[in-house]
């Protein structure tokens, strides 16, 4: 696209945009409705979109081969033929853009008036602010990783055999094997555990989970 700052890239040219018969009938009701041309429209859009958001934008393409207008000829020697010739949109514009640009921004101005598109403006300030949100959430992933591997680290082992003795579920739930903890101390040992291993949590093992169930049924039998 050219740069507006340029004084070059500034200077009106004649554009003649061929497209479709009914993109043209619609982008000119558009425009007479708005009491504006086609030029304004793709000048608005151009001035507001950025080339690479418009390059996402579908290009409605040039008219298909049996989409043609009748044009009497009005001087010169051929007056009063009339000719065919495809669909077009002429506007006056700066220098530079390609016809795909400027069908692009009218179909952009279409859509928006039409509901199906919105124009959001970003400012410096808001991509600074994403930015500092994006390192925030890498910064948490990578802490919640260092975090996972040490509860895994500190974790006790599921054992295989299961919990066969009360001696393995003193085990389980992080108690010395001589100690006789009474139900109060055992329960709230083991709601500690279960935020940790609860399947929902974030460091859910249904593993450790069922395990510490069995530990608790074996303790408090």
């Amino acid at each position: 696209m050219p740069d507006a700052s340029n004084p070059a890239s500034t200077r009106g040219t004649s554009y003649i945009v061929a497209c479709a018969s009914g993109f043209r009938d619609r982008v000119t009701r558009f425009a007479t409705r708005r009491g504006a041309s086609p030029a304004d429209l793709a000048r608005a859009v151009l001035l507001l979109v950025d080339s690479e958001q418009l390059s996402r934008v579908q290009d409605p393409g040039e008219p298909a081969p049996g989409d043609r207008e009748a044009i009497e000829l009005r001087s010169g020697a051929s007056k009063g033929r009339t000719l065919k010739r495809k669909p077009r949109i002429q506007m006056r514009l700066p220098a530079g853009y390609r016809d795909t640009d400027l069908r692009r921004a009218l179909a952009l101005a279409l859509q928006m008036a039409e509901g199906e598109a919105e124009l959001s403006v970003v400012t410096e300030a808001d991509r600074k602010a994403e930015a500092a949100v994006d390192r925030a959430r890498d910064g948490l992933a990578t802490e919640n990783d260092t975090l996972r591997q040490l509860v895994a680290d500190l974790a006790t082992p599921v054992l295989a055999r299961g919990i066969t003795s009360r001696a393995d579920a003193l085990f389980v739930l992080g108690f010395p094997p001589s100690t006789v903890p009474d139900a109060t101390t055992v329960k709230r040992r083991w709601r500690r555990l279960a935020v940790i291993y609860h399947p929902d949590s974030a460091f859910g093992d249904h593993d450790r989970m069922s395990q510490l169930n069995l530990a608790l049924a074996r303790l408090m039998g």
